[in-house]
């Protein structure tokens, strides 16, 4: 495993995370009441999960304001809001652009192991900042 493989929470280089443990971290958080979460990898590549306990909002992106993804679900259909975000704001999104939450925990395991998404997902690039 390369530095660029390895995952920690954003802003913390101490513990570096298993896919496993990253979907049990996602669990956890929603149960603490913590709905963002944002990895980061030793590249500086990030991930963010938002969730509102029943669908999430799951990005990848290269670095600050940079170029990425996001997992959508192509048969989405309205909006879903109660995404609480580490500002304080509480977000609404299309279904479309958010999956189910365990899809967005599996998923995100995934990616860290493997540094790509699992098939079944679909994925969409976002524009940088």
């Amino acid at each position: 495993m390369t530095n660029a493989d390895r995952w920690h929470l954003r802003g913390s280089v101490g513990y570096t995370y298993t896919g496993e443990e990253a979907r049990q971290l996602l669990r956890r958080r929603w149960d603490w009441a913590s709905q963002e979460t944002w990895f980061e990898n030793d590249a500086g590549r990030l991930l963010a999960v938002v969730t509102n306990g029943d669908r999430a909002m799951v990005m990848s992106l290269d670095g600050e304001g940079g170029p990425g993804e996001h997992l959508v679900d192509p048969r989405g259909a309205g909006s879903s809001g109660g995404y609480l975000l580490s500002s304080g704001q509480v977000d609404s999104y299309a279904d479309r652009d958010t999956v189910d939450f365990d899809v967005a925990c599996r998923a995100v395991a995934y990616f860290i192991e493997h540094g790509a998404w699992p098939a079944e997902v679909t994925v969409e690039g976002v524009c940088g900042e």
